[in-house]
């Protein structure tokens, strides 16, 4: 019932709404999704911002799994210059194959995507499920409907306080949660949870070097949306939370509070480096290439990640983590 009303809704929409943060609903096919993030689509020769051989190599192994995923979501810094109309060409042509699939992209945006004064509103034309929603050029946060499950995908470069534009609209979002949903999944650029390194790192790509790379501390304003995210746990223990973030050009998986978090940015951009711990859920050091798979089953949600080395040319792939979260419902 929940979603259908969402469709009608929809249908008489008066302008006053049009103006609202959107909803998108998709219908479930498969009930598999995928994550990954910080692409930086930008010029093939320059690999010290971005891989182009990996890039092209993670939307091929997308392209082609056994179980075609209902839509990706994009974890922001999807191209390495919003502004760059060059870069949104690269974008468009590695990306085709999962256009021509008719697999739809969802992304957040990052710190890269609205760079100069035209980057978000290209962003959001070269995305089909956002050219409908011209209110995003403006703001850049919207809802996502799947299954029994709602994406928040935030926009962690605007504010997320009470009196915000997106602060209101999320903290409406999470009172009006149906009391059904199995998961409530949070996406944005900046990660809520990392151990990225502090220590700068230089990449090599063929014959060039990128600049001494480091990765990134947790933001006060991620740290204050952390605690928000908490109490409404406490409040809604049927609800499992899972949190996709990017930014550190890596992959990280911790759980704190009930809540999982996730940072899948291991897209092609320059790699960071990541203080392991044994203890950690995936502890190997270097790069970590990859994009992640969920499958939705009934009230359980498997997570895997897929990690890609290239020998060569030549992709190879491992499972790498893997994890299963059930709500209580489906423990009853």
């Amino acid at each position: 019932m929940l979603y259908a009303f969402a469709v009608f809704s929809c249908a008489f929409q008066s302008t006053a709404e049009a103006d609202q943060p959107p909803e998108i609903t998709i219908q479930p096919k498969t009930n598999v999704f995928f994550a990954y993030g910080d692409t930086r689509f930008t010029d093939p020769r320059t690999c010290e911002f971005s891989d182009s051989d990996f890039r092209r190599q993670l939307i091929d192994g997308m392209v082609h799994t056994a179980q075609k995923p209902d839509f990706v979501i994009i974890t922001g810094d999807v191209v390495y210059r919003g502004d760059n109309e060059d870069d949104w060409h690269v974008f468009d042509d590695e990306t085709k194959e999962l256009r021509n699939k008719k697999i739809s992209l969802l992304p957040v945006l990052g710190n890269h995507d609205v760079r100069g004064t035209t980057g978000q509103s290209k962003f959001v034309d070269h995305f089909e499920a956002l050219k409908p929603h011209p209110q995003l050029k403006a703001q850049g946060w919207y809802l996502v409907n799947y299954a029994n499950t709602e994406f928040l995908m935030l926009d962690s470069q605007s504010s997320y306080t009470p009196d915000s534009p997106q602060g209101d609209w999320m903290r409406k979002k999470l009172k009006a949660v149906p009391e059904e949903l199995a998961f409530l999944f949070i996406v944005l650029h900046h990660p809520l949870v990392t151990h990225a390194s502090r220590l700068p790192s230089v990449y090599r790509c063929h014959d060039r070097y990128s600049r001494p790379a480091l990765g990134h501390d947790v933001e006060d304003a991620e740290k204050h949306l952390k605690i928000l995210l908490e109490e409404f746990s406490k409040t809604h223990r049927g609800i499992r939370i899972v949190v996709f973030s990017g930014h550190n050009h890596n992959y990280e998986r911790y759980v704190e509070n009930r809540i999982t978090y996730v940072v899948t940015a291991g897209g092609g951009a320059t790699p960071y480096r990541i203080n392991r711990r044994s203890s950690d859920f995936y502890n190997e050091p270097g790069p970590t290439y990859h994009y992640c798979k969920f499958s939705l089953r009934g009230s359980s949600l498997i997570g895997e990640m897929y990690k890609l080395s290239l020998k060569g040319r030549t992709a190879q792939w491992e499972r790498k983590d893997q994890f299963e979260l059930s709500g209580p419902r489906a423990a009853e």
